[in-house]
């Protein structure tokens, strides 16, 4: 009997590593390409933070540029902890891991190279805690 797995296809996955704070002038870039505008996919965000991390959420702008070089930024406020103070991230020691589904079921109209910018957007120039974030492009099934 031939057992095979399967599951969702992670077609892009790429990891920043922050070293444990983000300042104003550090942008985290992703890039990737898309082959078939035709395919559905879902953007996922995972933060990795500190366990001391000082604030419930942090704010960042979004800059999606297309292969035509047009650009659309969006303002993103991510919540990593409740209004109880308890954190949403799965917490293990000192690190704390946060999976954001950012869209699902996007389709990219065009073909060719996308990039994500991620741009700290905060009153602290230096954001002490977030120790790295990771972009998953991942097949949605038919």
């Amino acid at each position: 009997m031939l057992l095979s797995s399967c599951g969702p296809k992670v077609v892009y996955e790429e990891n920043r590593v922050l070293n444990n704070s983000w300042s104003y002038d550090e942008t985290v870039d992703f890039n990737f390409n898309i082959d078939d505008p035709n395919k559905e996919y879902d953007l996922l965000l995972t933060i990795v933070h500190s366990v001391d991390f000082s604030y419930q959420n942090f704010y960042t702008n979004i800059v999606t540029t297309y292969p035509t070089q047009e650009k659309f930024t969006s303002p993103l406020s991510i919540e990593l902890a409740n209004k109880m103070g308890s954190w949403l991230s799965a917490c293990k020691g000192e690190e704390c891991k946060l999976h954001l589904l950012l869209r699902d079921n996007v389709k990219f109209k065009d073909t060719g190279e996308y990039n994500i910018s991620f741009i700290q957007n905060t009153r602290d120039k230096e954001l002490k805690g977030i120790q790295s974030l990771s972009l998953s492009l991942i097949e949605t099934e038919d």
